[in-house]
């Protein structure tokens, strides 16, 4: 196992431990803990859905020696803001430590390639467990447990639940879908129609109109879809989403974050039709989730 290397002590962090006042944890300081990073991000899905488990093993284990720290990677620029980082802290309920990894420092000291990651570093500041990705909650809790036990051995803990599952066939999702010039291209599974600009991470409307009349059309595969969006308007941006020509839902947009379009959607494809009137809406992503049957 190889030394875990140690955090770059320039760095803006949230939530410190009154303990440590303003003074930026180290994993030198926390040496003799059980330490589990967490590499996110707000607007990823992906991420969303892992942090009910980071809450739940911050609660369950802080007492035994476990330490919850998320590595806040941004994907997008306005995740760099902190601001936006600190509402959306404030919104998914996370009260552990989080550290504001803008530049990249810490993913780099890592050589990490994904969101999420979770590493997990033991009492003596060794790496002794990794794991990308959702899932794998049992496996990563057994090792937090492991890690804790070689603390203290004599902490009495319970054995670790195995994961619910449906146990039926999953069906396909599309994967993750960029709009921007960097990493997105308009053709088989989206294309706008109206007045849009193409930017290298979003895509914009261009004009206001009296009705929906500009929109993103998208071919999909799943049973729930996203999209991270933004308006510069000084007035949240009218948004309407229709599915073969029905309402599914109408949303204002305003905050850069990722907001659902879709969910529950048993049919497992389909197209969406994303109405705004509003010049300055902004669309960066989609994202899916998939269905068990």
């Amino acid at each position: 196992m190889l030394h875990a290397p140690e955090f770059p002590n320039d760095l803006r962090w949230f939530n410190l431990p009154a303990q440590a006042g303003s003074k930026p944890l180290s994993l030198k300081d926390l040496r003799g803990k059980a330490v589990l990073l967490d590499f996110w991000t707000y607007s990823c899905v992906n991420c969303i859905r892992t942090l009910p488990h980071l809450r739940a093993w911050q609660e369950k284990y802080a007492a035994a020696g476990l330490v919850v720290i998320g590595v806040h990677t941004p994907e997008f620029e306005f995740e760099k803001d902190v601001s936006n980082v600190g509402r959306a802290l404030k919104q998914f309920d996370i009260k552990y430590p989080v550290v504001m990894d803008s530049d990249y420092q810490i993913w780099s000291l890592y050589a990490n390639e994904a969101w999420p990651r979770k590493i997990l570093i033991d009492k003596d500041g060794k790496a002794a467990y990794d794991h990308a990705g959702e899932g794998n909650y049992k496996e990563t809790e057994e090792a937090i447990q492991k890690a804790l036990l070689e603390i203290n051995p004599k902490l009495k803990l319970l054995a670790v639940s195995a994961e619910e599952g449906s146990g039926g066939v999953c069906l396909p999702t599309t994967p993750e879908t960029y709009l921007g010039t960097m990493r997105g291209r308009p053709g088989k599974l989206w294309r706008a129609v109206g007045e849009w600009k193409t930017h290298q991470e979003f895509i914009e409307h261009e004009r206001t109109t009296e009705q929906f009349e500009d929109y993103l059309t998208l071919q999909f595969e799943g049973a729930e879809v996203n999209l991270v969006m933004s308006s510069t308007s000084e007035r949240p941006a009218k948004v309407r989403v229709e599915m073969d020509g029905k309402l599914v839902r109408e949303l204002e947009v305003k905050e850069p974050k990722m907001y659902n379009l879709l969910a529950g959607h048993k049919k497992g494809k389909g197209e969406l039709r994303i109405f705004t009137k509003d010049q300055g809406f902004r669309a960066y992503a989609f994202t899916f989730g998939g269905y068990c049957d």
